[in-house]
């Protein structure tokens, strides 16, 4: 590791075409190259395999995308070459060698693209089993995803979208890691040394329509919120010694709000950011409650593999400590095929043209940044 220096600003690495990136407000971390690949594979314990794997490479930083589903393959934990740090004191390289990062280009335009598929339909179908599913007492809340797959001209410049996400984003934590790009609003866990921080989100309303902003006073967003919240809160006590949860509050990232309830603790010792990660994953605010059953329901009724929608997207390193989002407002590029992802939570008493505007404004931060709103 070399010494802090002064440096670019924050994003400025952005023009060398990293590999991966992990951007929040005033912190970057960004990778060059890949010294390893790990697939830590299905079932509960892929978080330990690849904690295990990342420990077998000393010194090393991981930077991680799980999927959704346990049983779904497609998690990756990648290991560059080399790590720069950019923080508003400084730069400073945690592996690998400076003059291995490339020089800075000219930002490469977006191509044409359109919309080539829309689930719309298939999600309202699925809306409507997963609210008779709730009324039938099966789960108390279930989130429902829906997908757009959009085609472009030409590859997609995946530098260009992460800075277009940093400009229009920059409260929440941006991301770029094997062709999942995103910029999410919702920190699932940090850990730093012992200090521990969570931040629930449940409950959203377009900023931009007054009256929207109204009912997240409304007792449908105070429940979906309540479980999310306490879900956090259940699956972090074992490992903290002390944990204080804040007040619920209304906090605003670009054009949505959302009600949020933070989490700030004492990790007991020995504790890993996986170990975290595995406790909470997967929380109410992107599953459901009872959290088995809904994800039950999700599997038979969704009618599409989330992928690494949904799972936790983050770093972490050998000595245990790490940064985790929930990958939100995000897409999976391919070349120039995009999959766009968004979802919402239904309880009793879901309006089923109001969740579907839902995912219509959580879809905007990833059209504009792919130039098509």
């Amino acid at each position: 590791m070399t010494n802090l220096e002064p440096g670019p600003t924050v994003t400025e690495p952005l023009r060398s075409r990293p590999d991966v990136a992990w951007l929040r407000h005033g912190m970057a971390l960004f990778g060059w190259g890949e010294s390893r690949r790990i697939d830590p594979g299905t079932g509960s314990d892929r978080f330990e395999r690849a904690r295990e794997a990342l420990e077998a490479t000393p010194g090393s930083i991981g930077f991680a995308t799980f999927t959704f589903d346990e049983d779904e393959p497609g998690s990756v934990v990648i290991i560059p070459e080399t790590v720069l740090e950019v923080t508003e004191e400084g730069t400073r390289v945690l592996s690998g060698e400076r003059t291995h990062i490339p020089p800075a280009i000219a930002q490469v335009a977006m191509p044409p693209g359109r919309v080539s598929a829309d689930d719309k339909e298939s999600w309202r179908s699925a809306m409507d089993l997963a609210l008779q599913a709730i009324a039938r007492g099966e789960v108390e809340k279930v989130v429902l995803s829906r997908t757009v797959e959009m085609a472009f001209d030409a590859d997609v410049p995946v530098h260009h979208v992460a800075q277009e996400l940093l400009d229009s984003q920059g409260r929440s934590h941006t991301f770029l890691i094997d062709g999942l790009v995103g910029s999410s609003p919702e920190l699932l866990v940090s850990k730093h040394g012992s200090a521990v921080r969570s931040v629930s989100l449940a409950g959203s309303a377009d900023r931009t329509d007054p009256s929207a902003s109204a009912s997240l006073n409304s007792q449908k967003m105070a429940v979906e919120h309540s479980l999310a919240a306490d879900s956090v809160e259940e699956a972090l006590l074992p490992f903290c010694t002390r944990l204080e949860r804040q007040p619920s509050r209304v906090e605003t990232f670009a054009d949505i709000h959302h009600l949020a309830t933070g989490f700030e603790g004492e990790a007991v010792l020995g504790t890993h950011v996986t170990d975290l990660v595995a406790a909470l994953h997967p929380t109410a605010a992107v599953a459901g409650t009872p959290t088995k059953a809904a994800v039950e329901l999700i599997r038979e009724i969704e009618g599409h593999g989330r992928g690494r929608y949904a799972g936790p997207v983050g770093w972490m390193d050998a000595d245990g400590d790490g940064e985790f989002a929930i990958a939100l407002r995000c897409g999976e590029i391919r070349g120039p095929l995009v999959t766009l992802y968004t979802g919402v939570g239904l309880v009793d008493g879901s309006d089923p043209e109001a969740e579907l505007e839902e995912t219509r404004i959580k879809l905007r931060p990833m059209l504009r940044a792919l130039g098509l709103s």
